[in-house]
């Protein structure tokens, strides 16, 4: 049975992972206000080319690689210091987006590009200086067996937000060509809700700076960093788990154009297919978040990406100008969220529990900059592609996405070795039945039917369940 897992999961939480989800909670509508899909929606409006937008996109990510630069301060300030402070200023530098009917008025579209990228980069910039205490902080206030838990939550409280602010935003955006007024009230109320957040923020108990800590020796704090590359174990997750998230990015910097500039949606259809992909995730990510808690990570991993990478296959299938074509993309939207949001409750739980208890800041550290190299990296790469050979741009992106996630599913299953199964050998690979028997157990895990939603110990393995 399909079960929303919000509360489900928050009874197994303690009180401070709770505190934590309630600020994440205020911090969503914050975040899919500034730099959600309307952010994207905005660009197009005022005329931004499809590489800037991906350049955009870009941002979020590469700034992350600046992370670094706090991994000496984190331990001596404390991550609640730190998020403090850099969230605060991220909200205060955003508001140079409220000069944007000016640049209009001016007449050169290229002036009002630079001030909406200012505004937003220097959000990014911001907010990556200050991220580096939040996984150190959820690392400190999880404990390893509420983790699985902890993460789905997460999801279950970020997806509820997400359909309310979308439906909000579909509503805002209704009505006729949407003009520069409305979409500058969305960013108003992102501002407004990222300074909330700090109210919330200060509630959550730990966050505090290491006692005795000595003065700050940059080249002793990276060496917590090196000691996470030369981990080869944690090198080679982090490659695998890098490949995944580059494969859902390809789809997840081109949907949004491709439903405003080729199936020619208006701005409030194309959030509320957001929003309605957003509520997919909700009545799911518990489910898979028990499959991952039972099965393994590395198992989840595999079908997540699998199934990302089929549902964007039907992208490909979907003919231009068909007036169904919207409810396909519609679905296709649904099913690829369900599937990146079971990803990442997998992936993040495998870095955590591969996270020594002694070097946590370098370790998250090290991942968090990983990571974003394959999520900055991948919408450059998308937009260029889309800026130079359109709707056959598009269908490159879908074409790279689908491989790329099936082939980093496989992967993972040699790699991600936290499960009570062994992989599938090369003659179980070769089994025609396998990839229909693999798709209906992915079907299976999303409706809640597994029998990981019902049974407290890992099920018996049967012959020949090698999926």
């Amino acid at each position: 049975m399909i079960r929303i897992p919000l509360f489900g999961s928050m009874r197994d939480l303690g009180p401070a992972p709770r505190f934590f989800l309630l600020f994440v909670a205020v911090n969503v509508v914050s975040w899919q206000n500034i730099v959600g899909p309307s952010m994207v929606l905005l660009a197009r409006k005022i005329g931004m080319p499809e590489f800037f937008v991906g350049m955009m996109l870009s941002f979020l990510p590469f700034t992350s690689v600046l992370m670094l630069l706090t991994v000496p301060w984190v331990p001596r300030l404390g991550p609640k210091r730190v998020m403090m402070w850099a969230w605060g200023l991220r909200n205060i530098i955003c508001c140079i987006v409220f000069t944007l009917p000016l640049a209009l008025a001016w007449g050169r579209p290229q002036l009002s590009w630079a001030v909406f990228g200012t505004a937003i980069l220097g959000f990014c910039v911001m907010r990556a200086l200050g991220a580096g205490g939040w996984l150190p902080w959820l690392h400190e206030i999880v404990p390893p067996g509420q983790r699985s838990a902890y993460f789905s939550s997460e999801t279950a409280v970020t997806q509820v937000i997400n359909v309310l602010i979308m439906l909000a935003q579909a509503a805002l955006l209704a009505g006729g060509d949407a003009g520069i007024d409305r979409f500058l009230a969305i960013y108003a109320i992102g501002i407004l809700m990222g300074f909330w957040s700090l109210l919330w923020m200060r509630r959550i108990p730990g966050g505090t700076a290491v006692e005795g800590m000595s003065a700050v020796r940059f080249r002793e704090e990276f060496q917590t960093c090196a000691a996470a590359v030369r981990d080869l174990s944690f090198l080679k997750f982090m490659l695998v788990a890098s490949f995944g998230i580059s494969s859902m990015c390809w789809f997840g910097a081109a949907n949004v154009m491709y439903m405003r500039d080729v199936l020619l949606l208006p701005d409030s259809a194309t959030m509320s297919i957001n929003a309605l992909a957003s509520l997919g995730v909700l009545f799911t990510v518990g489910s898979w978040g028990r499959f991952t808690e039972q099965s393994g990570s590395g198992r989840a991993m595999f079908k997540s990406l699998v199934g990302h990478g089929c549902a964007v296959f039907i992208v490909l299938l979907l003919p231009v100008g068909s007036p169904w074509a919207g409810y396909g993309m519609a679905g296709v939207m649904v099913l690829g969220a369900v599937f990146c949001a079971a990803f990442n409750v997998a992936a993040n739980r495998a870095m955590l529990n591969q996270v020594p208890e002694t070097n946590r800041i370098g370790y998250t550290a090290v991942w968090t900059v990983i990571t974003a190299l394959a999520l900055g990296i991948t919408p450059l790469l998308a937009g260029a592609v889309i800026g130079a050979w359109g709707l056959r741009g598009f269908q490159v992106c879908f074409v790279v996405s689908s491989v790329w996630a099936v082939l980093a599913g496989m992967v993972s299953l040699w790699t991600v070795h936290d499960s009570h199964r062994t992989p599938p050998t090369v003659t179980a690979m070769l089994n025609p039945l396998l990839p229909l028997r693999t798709l209906g157990r992915i079907l299976w895990i999303t409706l809640g039917l597994d029998e990981s939603n019902t049974r407290p110990s890992p099920p018996p393995q049967f012959p020949g369940d090698q999926e």
